[in-house]
């Protein structure tokens, strides 16, 4: 059995730089397996053609290393709102008109009014909107949540609050009635900017996840992937960005049924990707472990978060605790040693 060799270790990570990979999170997917000829193994098929070269690429890693995701440290709440082209070359209505005139996007205005969510999260209600925009959906009417990271350009981005790109909507809105759902809860239009009320929304942030009748995982690294069966995806799931993030670790573990969109179509995560993936197979693990839900100790927790990033460092207090929820020694712990 070979032994670890850091000559080749150095060598196979430049590898992944030249093919526009990120080093750091190639090494934090196999960190999950334990034996190096089997990390090795790993890094060769990731390397080697796993995936189509043109498709498997991270953006904008050139400044990471192995240790550090220079990239996933930025703050993303500014970056620009992206253009769903598919969306607007199918629409008939202003946003083609507006694309096709202009070369651009216009915002939704109008919609997803502050005060109404302020209202909501005062009275301990559903903050999902229905379809329209225009109302908050009463519970138990079922909706969509969506699970996305904001380097993608899903976030608010430098629009004035609650204003969003009308092709993205429309293509939330498309695949939440796809799925027989009446509303959409996404952050970005459902979190209220005032403080109080904000900062009431993200401590329960967990229960738009618990009570939404699926999650849509949205991750452009991924939309740009075919799915390839369930090996290959429980292994593109861990190289996103998505799975990099404070905030999705903590929806992926409180969603009830979760969706994953792939280039070429719209996989369930347990039923098609993980209860279909070879035993033993460590990505996938890794996954069903934060599908579980169940933190025993400390050690659970910080193995969870010690790798993923978020733009405020104070949110990953809020995520531990909401995490840890109902295991408060684990949480008290946990604040113990990240603050020493």
């Amino acid at each position: 059995m070979s032994s670890f060799n850091p000559t080749v270790l150095q060598e196979m990570l430049e590898k992944a730089q030249d093919q526009n990979l990120c080093p750091n999170r190639i090494w934090q997917a196999c960190s999950h397996i334990k034996d190096w000829p089997s990390k090795q193994s790993t890094l060769q098929e990731i390397l080697g053609g796993m995936f189509p070269k043109e498709a498997l690429r991270h953006e904008d890693h050139s400044a990471c290393s192995i240790d550090f995701c220079e990239f996933s440290s930025r703050n993303f709440t500014a970056v620009q709102q992206y253009h769903e082209p598919r969306t607007c070359e199918s629409s008939s209505g202003q946003a083609r008109k507006n694309h096709k005139r202009k070369g651009a996007c216009f915002p939704l205005k109008n919609l997803f009014s502050d005060n109404k969510l302020i209202r909501a999260i005062h009275s301990d209600e559903c903050t999902a909107w229905a379809l329209d925009g225009f109302t908050i959906l009463k519970y138990p009417r079922p909706f969509m949540a969506i699970s996305h990271v904001w380097s993608d350009g899903t976030g608010a981005g430098p629009w004035p609050s609650k204003q969003v790109n009308d092709c993205v909507y429309g293509y939330f809105r498309r695949l939440a009635r796809q799925f027989q759902c009446e509303g959409i809860w996404w952050d970005t239009v459902c979190v209220p900017q005032d403080r109080d009320a904000r900062s009431k929304a993200l401590s329960i942030m967990h229960r738009n996840y618990e009570d939404a009748r699926v999650t849509l995982v949205h991750d452009r690294f991924l939309r740009n992937l075919p799915f390839a069966g369930p090996d290959s995806a429980c292994l593109a799931i861990i190289l996103s960005s998505w799975f990099t993030r404070g905030w999705t670790a903590l929806e992926l573990a409180k969603s009830r049924k979760v969706k994953v969109v792939f280039k070429d179509s719209i996989q369930d995560l347990d039923k098609h990707i993980l209860d279909k993936a070879q035993e033993g197979n460590f990505a996938a693990k890794a996954i069903k472990d934060l599908r579980r839900d169940q933190l025993s100790d400390v050690e659970d927790l910080l193995a969870t978060l010690g790798p993923r990033y978020t733009s405020w460092l104070k949110d990953r207090a809020t995520i531990a605790g909401l995490l840890a929820a109902g295991v408060r020694q684990i949480f008290l712990i946990y604040l113990m040693q990240v603050h020493n």
